[in-house]
């Protein structure tokens, strides 16, 4: 008979008076003697998760000693074997008795409740290891992944937010934090629905094929398996780059491309951010994983225009973006000033981040570059005007245009910004000249029609 968690009401009546005995000796501090009670009715009925509970925290109060020797001498033998995790869910509570925050017998457990589809007890084993050592990363960052694959993102959040007590640089820890926090918020407030959030996603038309497989013809059970494999891999050694990649690449094909950030970006780290391509991946999935969020909440908005919460995330989402975008940037500018290529994208970015003044010096050195000179200058004039220099993003645009000898979409865009801010500054006349030139060409360009026309009226 396969082992499920029960409750207290669920226990058979002799198992009801062993409970109430032991519920007694707790009340008059008599630990040890619950113990002995709570061990016979946990190995009678393992699936009793509020017993096992109570006979841990019976287990430390009666052992002064407890957690000690573990971390002086490796941990103690585990009584039987994994291959038969029934007889584990059992006789690990003979270990656990003589040192209830045994890493070796909790990990037993663990590896146990697992097997057994029993997450609730698997998580317990993990807490139990991470209350007798609070910085131990490692079974935290564990415990974290456990809770996520069982959607329990409040419980993951919680735990990176522990192993940020213990590191405060933890990559991982850093990034899972507020990706776990926004998917606990999102399934607090239905978002998810009945599914999870790819699910959702999916039902609003934001993911295609997301359960048909990846790229590399795996299922998505294939692909979870794969992930579950790995990650017992990175909780005994969180340094393994290979491992790291890995995860990351499952992460990617699953679509997860939070997560995929998270370990891309830490393997470019662990490489010691010599592999530019890490980095080129991390910041490609970063985008991603904020553009499908970004897509996500112009969904709930259009489903629904009155909703404040979706409204406020999705401009905070959006400011996000542009600040980590401007981030990378700057940050390759840094590694190599003399690249205008760079320079464009970071005074792009800075642009579209709303810091207008400081778009123009880098947009001015990537206008040196004359592949990209026409593009700059756009840009620059683009600037000015953000800035009310009516005058000077004219001029900008002017210089730009005699250097435009064919009528293509880039002349088409430097002439019509041409024409607004000329009308702006209450040159109507040279307005209409100037968009004149694109009415000649492209009737249906923008509103140039409307404009020329109505000069005419």
């Amino acid at each position: 008979m396969a082992i499920t968690i029960i409750t207290e009401r669920q226990l058979a009546a002799d198992q009801q008076g062993l409970w109430k005995k032991a519920l007694q000796a707790v009340q008059t501090k008599n630990y040890k003697y619950a113990v002995t009670i709570l061990k016979t009715l946990v190995k009678r009925v393992p699936g009793f998760l509020e017993g096992r509970k109570l006979l841990r925290a019976c287990e430390v109060k009666s052992t002064p000693e407890a957690g000690r020797k573990a971390s002086l001498f490796g941990g103690l033998r585990v009584t039987t074997s994994r291959k038969d995790p029934e007889s584990v869910l059992v006789n690990v509570e003979d270990d656990l008795e003589r040192d209830p925050y045994s890493v070796s017998a909790n990990e037993a457990l663990f590896a146990a409740a697992n097997d057994l589809g029993l997450p609730e007890i698997a998580a317990f084993a993990l807490e139990t290891i991470c209350q007798g050592m609070p910085n131990a990363k490692k079974h935290l960052h564990l415990l974290a992944n456990h809770y996520i694959k069982n959607e329990q993102f409040s419980e993951a959040a919680e735990t990176y937010r522990r192993v940020l007590k213990a590191d405060p640089t933890d990559p991982i820890a850093m990034r899972g934090e507020k990706d776990c926090s926004a998917r606990a918020t999102m399934k607090q407030g239905n978002w998810e629905g009945k599914g999870d959030f790819r699910t959702k996603m999916k039902n609003a038309n934001a993911t295609a094929d997301l359960e048909s497989g990846d790229k590399m013809g795996l299922t998505r059970a294939e692909l979870e398996a794969r992930l579950a494999q790995l990650s017992e891999q990175y909780a005994a050694d969180s340094a393994n780059l290979p491992v790291v990649k890995d995860i990351a690449s499952v992460y990617e094909q699953m679509e997860d491309y939070a997560n995929a950030y998270s370990f891309y970006a830490y393997a470019y780290q662990l490489g010691g951010s010599a592999d530019v391509a890490l980095n080129d991946k991390a910041m490609a999935m970063h985008e991603k994983a904020m553009q499908a969020e970004i897509e996500y909440y112009e969904q709930v908005l259009a489903a629904d225009p009155s909703n404040e919460e979706a409204a406020a995330t999705l401009a905070q989402r959006k400011a996000e973006i542009a600040q980590a975008v401007v981030a990378d940037a700057r940050a390759r500018v840094e590694a190599n000033p003399t690249d205008a290529q760079l320079q464009f994208k970071l005074g792009q970015a800075l642009f579209d981040a709303g810091e207008f003044t400081e778009a123009i010096p880098a947009l001015q050195r990537a206008r040196t570059n004359p592949n990209i000179r026409i593009k700059s200058m756009l840009m620059l004039g683009k600037c000015y005007h953000a800035k009310k220099m009516v005058d000077m993003a004219i001029r900008q645009l002017l210089d730009a245009d005699k250097e435009l000898l064919t009528m293509d979409d880039t002349k088409k865009e430097v002439l019509y910004m041409i024409g607004v801010l000329y009308d702006e500054a209450g040159n109507k006349e040279k307005s209409i000249e100037t968009l004149k030139a694109i009415y000649e060409v492209d009737y249906g360009y923008k509103d140039v029609a409307t404009r020329v026309e109505s000069a005419y009226s």
